[in-house]
C-alpha cells in the first residue's frame, strides 16, 4: 500500500471579510474623528487674547469660581461659543451631505441654492419690521424665509439628475434676488442695518447660553429629521424609478429631507448668520472615510463640520493681534480653493 503523496491542505488563517474590515476601519477613522473634535475644543478653550491655564482650564469646569477671570472667560464667553460653533458646523454638515444626495449634485450647498439667503432675508425682514434684535428670536424668520427660498429654486430648477446645472443657476438666481431685496430693505432702516452688518459675516462673538439652549430644540428636530431620511436617500442613490420599485415613497421622502435641511440652516443662520462653503466641504472630505451609505456620511459631515468650523473660529479670533475676524470670513477663505479645486479636479463633470 502506498503512502499518500498528495499535499495536505493547510487551514487558512483567520482574517476578517471585507464587510467586517470596512466596518472596523469606519470605527476607527470615527473614533480618530472625535479625538480630533476633543482636542479643538480643549484649544479652543485655552487660547485667545487672554490664554488660560492648564489649572484654571481644569478647575472652570470642577470648582467653578465666579470671582476668578479664567474662569467667567472659559464659561460664559468661551464654550458657549465653541458650542455654537460645533453646532452649526455640524448642522452644515449633515445639510449639505443630505442636499448632495438628495439632488445627486456634488455642488449642492445650503449657500449656493439660496437656504441662506432665504434666512437672511427672513431675519432682515423680522428687525425691520418687527424691531426684533434679539438673535434668540430670528429662528421663525428665518425657518420662514428658508423655507420660501428652497421652494423657489426647486421650482425653478427642478431637482432630477438631469437638471443639476439649472439648479445651480436657480439658486444663484434667487441668492442674487434675495440678497437684493435685503440691501434695499436696509436703506429704510439704519438700526437694523447696524444688526445685520455684524450678523451677515457670519460669527459668534454675540452668542449667549440661552442663545445656544433656545435653538438646541429645533436642532435636535433636524436631525431626527435627518435621521429619518437617511434610510430612504441610499435607496435614492440609486434613481427614482429603482427607489419606487423597493416600496420607498420618493415624495414622502423628498419632503422630510427638505424639511430637516431648512430646519438645520434655518436654526444655524438665527444663531451665527449665513456661514458659506461648510456644508459644501464637509461631505467631500467625508467621502474620503465613510462607507457609502448616507447615514454614516451624514455622521462624519457633522463630526468634521463641527470641527472644521470650530477651528476656523479659533483662528478667526486668535490669527490677529489687535482684532478679531469673523467665523464667516475665515471659512470663506479656506472654501473658496476648495470649491475652485473640486470644478478643476472634474468632481462636477456630470453638470
Amino acid at each position: 500500500m502506498t503512502a499518500d503523496t498528495r499535499p495536505q491542505s493547510r487551514p487558512r488563517p483567520y482574517r476578517l471579510s471585507d464587510r467586517r474590515a470596512r466596518r472596523l476601519n469606519t470605527m476607527i477613522c470615527f473614533a480618530i474623528g472625535l479625538l480630533g473634535l476633543f482636542a479643538m475644543a480643549v484649544v479652543a478653550l485655552r487660547v485667545g487674547h487672554r490664554p488660560v491655564t492648564w489649572g484654571e482650564l481644569w478647575q472652570a469646569f470642577v470648582a467653578y469660581d465666579r470671582d476668578v477671570a479664567g474662569h467667567v472667560i472659559i464659561q460664559q464667553i468661551r464654550l458657549p461659543r465653541l458650542a455654537a460653533a460645533m453646532l452649526c458646523g455640524g448642522c452644515l454638515g449633515i445639510a449639505g451631505a443630505l442636499m448632495q444626495a438628495l439632488t445627486r449634485n456634488p455642488l449642492a450647498d445650503p449657500g449656493l441654492l439660496g437656504v441662506n439667503a432665504g434666512a437672511a432675508l427672513g431675519v432682515v425682514l423680522c428687525t425691520v419690521l418687527l424691531r426684533i434684535t434679539d438673535p434668540a428670536q430670528f429662528f421663525w424668520a428665518a425657518l420662514l424665509g428658508a423655507t420660501l427660498a428652497a421652494v423657489l429654486v426647486f421650482f425653478l430648477g427642478g431637482n432630477t439628475p438631469s437638471r443639476t446645472g439649472r439648479l445651480i443657476l436657480a439658486g444663484a438666481a434667487v441668492s442674487a434676488l434675495f440678497f437684493a431685496l435685503i440691501r434695499g430693505l436696509l436703506l429704510a432702516s439704519r438700526a437694523s442695518l447696524e444688526v445685520y452688518r455684524v450678523w451677515v459675516l457670519g460669527g459668534f462673538d454675540n452668542v449667549t447660553q440661552d442663545m445656544v439652549a433656545a435653538l438646541l430644540p429645533f436642532i435636535l428636530v433636524g436631525v431626527i429629521l435627518a435621521c429619518i431620511a437617511g434610510f430612504s436617500l441610499n435607496a435614492l442613490q440609486l434613481g427614482e424609478e429603482a427607489a419606487l420599485g423597493l416600496g420607498i415613497r420618493v415624495g414622502l421622502m423628498q419632503l422630510v429631507t427638505g424639511c430637516a435641511i431648512v430646519i438645520l440652516c434655518a436654526a444655524t443662520v438665527a444663531m451665527a448668520g449665513p456661514i458659506a462653503f461648510i456644508g459644501l466641504i464637509v461631505p467631500h472630505l467625508a467621502r474620503a472615510t465613510a462607507p457609502q451609505d448616507i447615514r454614516w456620511l451624514a455622521l462624519f459631515s457633522a463630526l468634521y463640520g463641527a470641527m472644521l468650523l470650530g477651528l476656523a473660529d479659533v483662528v478667526a479670533r486668535t490669527a490677529f493681534a489687535q482684532t478679531t475676524m469673523q467665523a464667516g470670513v475665515m471659512s470663506a477663505i479656506l472654501g473658496g480653493p476648495v470649491l475652485i479645486w473640486l470644478v478643476r479636479s472634474g468632481g462636477v463633470r456630470r453638470l
